[in-house]
């Protein structure tokens, strides 16, 4: 490791910094310049500096003034007649574009997505690879500044290629750094770390110092992601090291940055603040007012979590205050959120009221709802310690209304504060309905939790395994590099030194082999830890799966118990009724009245075992499955589980809204299969069937909402056939549909396009396994993007 140090210091050492051009010098050519085209193309240098250091006000102003004149050039009648000049005139419009693109990233960002589309489209019209390179690298960290992490991939690797093409390394490096920063957001942190690793061997190559730094910084918050705080902690201090060999302030503060994080996570307070104080004293003498609002708002966070909320205040208004500099607001919104934080600690609830309605303000600014709800429940909670619970249960009304059903950790606080708010007001009928509520979301957020704590163990395992190919990767290249070497050696001297050698790359090949044997070894362990997770994984998706279930039987069960009850209680009464005809002697009407009693006994025989076969559904499929085939009739399998997972969903989600058809082949009779596994399967198809549908109808345009809704209703069909020897059920629905570029990937395990926690991603591999390996069947989907989804199944019949 010193060896690597001492190489990273020497290249440090040895590189030529390279500065930006300097803003005022370039705006003076610009006034100096006659020429448009050569004022276009200065503009456009002003962007492009202004884009990369974040003052994105700067770079719009300067490239709509560059794009007017890159418009007027182009519409000069003249200007078609010179191809080359011309063509001059599309690659000025090209880069204002792009850069006109680049400085709405965070104020408008449809805008900006467009104008880098129209960017792109100029500069593959002229053919100029770099400027394609550089507009798909814009369009990439785009999308990741929105989350749309996907879409992020596909441009960061065109960008690649192209850039590769050019061999331009440079900005190779930096593509493959921004891309690991993309996949580690994704958690994908073993693709992470070997794209990152790429970055920087290129880095190392060219003598990049500034890059190397990045890139070991990056690597050293991968292993901080998977919770491998010894190796971030090595890392992050091996990179400052590095950045002290080199003198660079701003990287040694912001390594110092990293250990104080790491060292937060480690619950070590002492040694965060340590290091952030130590980030803070060379921030202050760099003057960023971006990295010092950071710095304050670390140390707010780590005094308020000591319980020192006078000394948290005064950072978390130093933070405040550099934030309004930059007006960053999502900085903006997380300072004034802690300043209320620190008041209502202190019992200056005036004060933090006021804090916590500017980071209201700011939420709706930046359409930021989980924030609003939450800076909301901020608000509530300082009116209950004001006992003022009236007032608290307005507030949580209001965020109520905001909070996405999926948000289970803000619904589970807020039914909580209701609860308690109802109960200090004296009425316990709500309080007792918000008890009820708290628990629901309290079970779902514990269930969310849990799948999260799994997918994070996967992601986990399978870093493991990436790191542990990428090191046996390495080894074989080094293996193979000395084996060269001593064989270049043996050819030279065919002698006794050359025997000795011989016998040396022997004892090195016998060396290799046996660490060989012992990372095997170690990728078997590994290997034998992820299939027990795997394991697990299909056991909770199972059980996810009878949570889904339990919901739909209890709404379903409740019209066969509403009958027995209802029917039960007219018997009583009819009975009283013919008793008192019989007193009287009136035969005729006592028999009529114990017909209507025998016909409505038969009714709750009759929705009793309707009740008693929906129990038995359940237990079915809860029970240890045995793989044991039974005759059942298909068509009620299909019909039981579509209306399951209707219901369910309608009692998990009062905003659910689809409607649902069937069409059941009656001659298909019963067939031979495992009824359990067979219900897991449909449930599963139908369950995505349905959510599919409905985020189509969820994604629709507020504006044009009542007009989506005339046109489209979401719809899931289920229908079944008879075929010579075989059976068809078919599930369909008018969803999205499933892109091209991703529909093979649907059965594999752990792949799914659901967010976060919404999905683990085994539900359709489980199902292709039951299909096909439990009932020797084959299940296949087709596709069409914007109109949906048929998935079809097909079972010999034996």
């Amino acid at each position: 490791m010193k060896k690597i140090i001492q190489l990273f210091l020497l290249l440090g050492l040895c590189m030529n910094h390279v500065h930006a051009q300097d803003m005022a010098v370039l705006k003076d050519r610009f006034y100096e310049a006659r020429e448009d085209t050569t004022r276009a193309r200065l503009l456009i240098e002003i962007s492009a500096l202004a884009y990369n250091n974040y003052n994105y006000d700067t770079c719009t102003k300067y490239s709509s003034i560059a794009l007017t004149i890159s418009d007027n050039l182009l519409n000069q009648p003249s200007a078609p007649n010179n191809p080359a000049t011309y063509l001059h005139y599309k690659k000025l419009k090209a880069g204002a574009l792009e850069y006109y693109g680049c400085g709405l990233t965070y104020n408008d960002a449809k805008t900006a997505k467009n104008s880098l589309l129209a960017a792109s489209i100029l500069w593959n019209e002229t053919k100029d690879k770099a400027g394609m390179a550089s507009v798909y690298l814009h369009l990439a960290e785009l999308m990741m500044n929105q989350n749309k992490l996907a879409e992020a991939l596909v441009y960061f690797k065109t960008s690649i290629s192209l850039y590769s093409a050019l061999k331009d390394k440079q900005k190779t490096a930096l593509a493959y750094y921004e891309m690991a920063l993309t996949q580690r957001y994704m958690s994908n942190f073993g693709d992470a770390l070997e794209n990152n690793l790429v970055a920087l061997d290129i880095a190392k190559e060219i003598q990049d110092s500034t890059s190397m730094l990045q890139c070991l910084l990056a690597n050293g918050f991968i292993y901080l992601q998977v919770k491998d705080y010894k190796e971030a902690l090595k890392t992050q201090e091996n990179a400052l090291q590095v950045a002290q060999g080199m003198h660079d302030s701003a990287f040694i503060a912001t390594a110092y940055s990293d250990l104080g994080v790491t060292y937060g996570r480690m619950d070590n307070p002492e040694e965060a603040l340590k290091n952030h104080y130590q980030a803070l004293a060379i921030r202050k003498n760099l003057g960023d007012p971006m990295d010092l609002s950071s710095t304050y708002s670390y140390i707010s966070e780590i005094l308020s979590s000591q319980g020192r909320y006078k000394e948290a205040l005064i950072n978390g208004r130093e933070s405040l205050a550099l934030a309004k500099k930059i007006s960053d607001k999502r900085k903006l919104n997380d300072g004034y959120y802690y300043i209320g934080y620190s008041y209502m600690s202190l019992g200056d609830y005036q004060q933090a009221l006021l804090y916590y309605d500017s980071s209201m303000t700011i939420s709706k600014q930046i359409n930021d709802l989980y924030h609003q709800s939450f800076s909301l429940q901020a608000i509530a909670n300082v009116y209950i310690k004001m006992n003022m619970p009236d007032k608290a249960i307005s507030i949580l009304q209001q965020a109520l209304l905001i909070t996405v059903p999926t948000d289970y950790g803000n619904l589970t606080n807020i039914y909580m504060m209701m609860k308690e708010g109802y109960a200090s007001m004296g009425d316990y009928e709500k309080a007792y309905a918000s008890s009820l509520k708290y628990n629901q979301y309290d079970d779902s957020l514990a269930n969310n939790e849990k799948a999260l704590k799994i997918t994070s163990l996967t992601n986990q395992l399978e870093f493991e395994n990436k790191r542990a190919l990428l090191k046996a990767s390495q080894d074989k290249q080094l293996a193979l590099q000395q084996s060269q070497i001593e064989k270049q050696k043996l050819i030279k001297n065919i002698s006794i030194i050359g025997l000795i050698a011989f016998v040396g790359i022997a004892l090195l090949f016998f060396r290799r082999f046996k660490e060989k044997q012992k990372l095997n070894k170690e990728l078997e362990n590994t290997l034998h830890e992820l299939k027990t997770t795997q394991a697990q994984l299909v056991q909770s998706e199972k059980m996810a799966s009878l949570g889904e279930l339990t919901a739909g039987i209890a709404h379903e069960i409740q019209n066969p118990l509403n009958f027995v009850n209802n029917f039960s209680e007219l018997n009583n009464e009819l009975i009283d009724e013919m008793q008192a005809e019989m007193e009287k002697g009136n035969l005729t009407e006592a028999k009529q009245i114990a017909d209507n009693i025998k016909a409505n006994a038969a009714k709750v025989n009759y929705h009793g075992k309707r009740a008693d076969a929906i129990v038995k559904g359940m237990l079915q499929h809860s029970r240890k499955n045995t793989g044991q085939k039974e005759l059942t009739d298909i068509n009620a399998l299909c019909d039981e589980y579509l209306r399951l997972s209707y219901h369910g969903l309608r009692a998990k989600d009062k905003q659910f809204n689809a409607n649902y058809k069937t069409s059941f082949d009656e001659h298909i009779g019963k067939i031979n299969i495992v009824p359990q596994d067979m219900g897991r399967a449909l449930l599963n198809l139908v369950n995505n069937a349905f959510y599919a549908c409905t985020e189509r109808n969820r994604n629709s345009s507020p504006a044009s909402a009542e007009t989506a809704t005339e046109k489209f209703q979401p719809l899931v069909t289920v229908e079944t056939k008879k075929l010579n020897n075989a059976i068809q059920i078919i599930v369909s629905d008018n969803g999205n549909g499933i892109p091209p570029t991703i529909i093979e990937k649907i059965f594999q395990p752990f792949f799914t396009t659901k967010p976060t926690g919404q999905g683990t991603g085994l539900g359709l591999s489980m199902t292709y396994d039951i299909i096909t390996k439990v009932h020797n069947g084959t299940i296949r989907v087709d596709s069409k993007e914007g109109e949906g989804t048929t998935f079809t199944i097909q079972l010999p019949v034996s």
